[in-house]
């Protein structure tokens, strides 16, 4: 029972530290939404798809969160978490090793780190969000 009650606590906090950063995250780039455009513009993989790209990740950010709130969309949410993290991450590792010197417009503290820290904080979310989906039990 104790361990039934431990991994439903986890999950919850995961759950919900997940739906902080990725709110954090949207609530700074919707806010400074040109700014962020304009950043990824100047990305040889985004280029000209940036205003798409800027509305479109805080807006997958959003509904992620909405999907791990809703217990019935939870695990769901979970997967998205995965994914988009990693797709994240990639995306880092990409701008380290192709050596190109862009600033991070990731949202707030957060693009104050440097790429590499950046990668590491993204791949703790990651193993976060892949603990909770195998923690889940609805």
């Amino acid at each position: 029972m104790v361990q039934t009650k431990t991994r439903v606590i986890l999950t919850d906090v995961i759950t919900y530290a997940l739906v902080i950063l990725f709110m954090y995250t949207a609530a700074d780039k919707l806010m400074s939404l040109k700014t962020f455009a304009s950043t990824l513009a100047k990305s040889p993989l985004i280029g000209n798809f940036s205003t798409i790209v800027a509305w479109s990740i805080p807006i997958a950010e959003i509904s992620i969160s909405l999907l791990l709130v809703l217990a019935l969309t939870r695990k769901m949410g979970l997967y998205a978490s995965v994914i988009l993290l990693s797709g994240f991450t990639l995306y880092l590792a990409y701008m380290v090793v192709s050596g190109l010197k862009l600033p991070c417009h990731c949202g707030g503290v957060i693009s104050s780190m440097t790429w590499q820290q950046h990668i590491w904080f993204n791949m703790a979310f990651v193993i976060l969000a892949y603990a909770g989906i195998r923690m889940y039990k609805p």
